[in-house]
């Protein structure tokens, strides 16, 4: 019987792509392709600076600009990702740094780390490694978990692991941040497990609370759910100044999103902190 193959050209472009990636991301990383970029946190009453999450963007000699959803996915699935989260975090280790001995001021920033760490035997070393070489006070870099990172913590064993890691980081100087918060399904198991310091509401929780009066009785009960943990409380995502206003009615006073600011590279973020 003859056979019948459909030619996909959408599909070729992303095997094509896939490959590239792979065959360049080492390289990349030797080169310095890769920037970090800072999206400021801000207290909603004051406007002013609070903090930032850093962010990855390839810069490609080849390619130009990559958006994060180019890459960030195939690296997790390669691995990869764990050393690219390692290399933003050091890159966050040297900015603190620089302008601490500057005598400028410094605000936290939070870098994401991959749920692969947590499997990651050498995990912890890296990260000690780290807070040697640069000696910096504590809270000033902040990791941000996903409940992704902790997908069995019914299992007393994965639940020892969990805390364990957790606990040492913070034994290291690191605030931990729950990222994504009210987006998954265990992320209330994971706060009675894991001394977190920082609640990060998700943006789609946002969103829907402004549409939803049930949704947004459920926003006011995160919101007061993570203040009577003693855990700052952030929203990120915010675009609209009606929801700067819903936040600050249920006492979240801190937030993340376009409404005030975009992500910066390094040199723009530092000349938006000495305005705000």
């Amino acid at each position: 019987a003859a056979q019948v193959q459909v030619y996909d050209q959408e599909m070729d472009e992303r095997l094509s792509h896939h490959q590239w990636v792979e065959n360049n991301m080492r390289d990349a990383l030797a080169h310095d392709e890769f920037k970090v970029w800072y999206q400021p946190k801000y207290r909603i009453s004051s406007r002013e600076c609070s903090g930032a999450e850093a962010l990855v963007r390839w810069h490609s000699m080849e390619k130009g600009f990559l958006a994060p959803n180019r890459f960030i996915d195939i690296f997790e699935r390669n691995g990869f990702i764990m050393e690219v989260d390692f290399y933003v975090l050091e890159s966050v280790f040297k900015l603190q740094k620089r302008r601490l001995a500057k005598g400028l001021p410094v605000v936290p920033i939070s870098v994401n780390q991959s749920r692969l760490h947590m499997m990651e035997e050498s995990y912890l070393q890296r990260l000690q490694a780290l807070v040697d070489k640069y000696a910096l006070p504590s809270g000033l870099i902040e990791l941000e978990l996903t409940e992704t990172a902790f997908v069995d913590m019914e299992n007393i064993d994965s639940s020892r692991h969990a805390i364990g890691i957790v606990e040492k980081m913070k034994e290291m100087g690191f605030a931990i941040l729950m990222d994504d918060f009210g987006s998954g399904y265990s992320s209330l198991t994971l706060l009675n497990y894991l001394p977190m310091d920082v609640m990060k509401i998700d943006r789609s929780l946002l969103v829907s609370a402004i549409k939803s009066k049930r949704s947004e009785q459920i926003l006011a009960n995160c919101v007061s759910l993570g203040l009577q943990l003693k855990m700052q409380v952030i929203c990120e995502g915010i675009e609209t100044e009606e929801q700067e206003n819903l936040l600050v009615k249920y006492g979240c006073d801190y937030g993340q999103g376009y409404i005030y600011s975009k992500p910066l590279p390094e040199d723009k973020f530092e000349d938006f902190l000495l305005k705000h």
